[in-house]
C-alpha cells in the first residue's frame, strides 16, 4: 500500500522519530492507528455510550469535593467487599 500524507502529518512523523519516541515511520503510523482503534472500541462500550446519553440529557453532576468524597467512599466499600478494581480505574 502506498499513500501520500499531507505535509503536517509528515512533519509529525518526522518529529516523532527525531525525538526518539519511534524508530521508523511505520512505527509512528502503527502506533497512531492502534490508538485510534482503541478509542473507537472505547466509544462502542455500552457504559461509555450510556454516559454520553446521560450527558446529552443533562444528567451530569459538578465534580465537587463532595462528589470526590462519595467516589472515594464507594471505592473503599468496594475494596472492603473484595470487589475487583477494573484495570482502567487503577493508577
Amino acid at each position: 500500500m502506498q499513500i501520500t500524507l499531507p505535509p503536517h502529518i509528515q512533519s509529525y512523523i518526522k518529529e516523532q522519530i527525531e525525538t526518539g519516541r519511534h524508530e521508523t515511520e511505520q512505527d509512528v503510523i502503527v502506533d497512531v492507528f492502534e490508538q485510534v482503534m482503541h478509542d473507537y472500541d472505547a466509544m462502542s462500550d455500552p457504559k461509555v455510550l450510556e454516559a454520553i446519553a446521560q450527558a446529552d440529557r443533562g444528567e451530569t453532576r459538578e465534580l465537587t469535593e463532595e462528589v470526590w468524597n462519595e467516589i472515594r467512599e464507594q471505592a473503599r466499600e468496594d475494596a472492603r467487599l473484595g470487589k475487583p478494581i477494573p484495570d482502567d480505574i487503577k493508577y
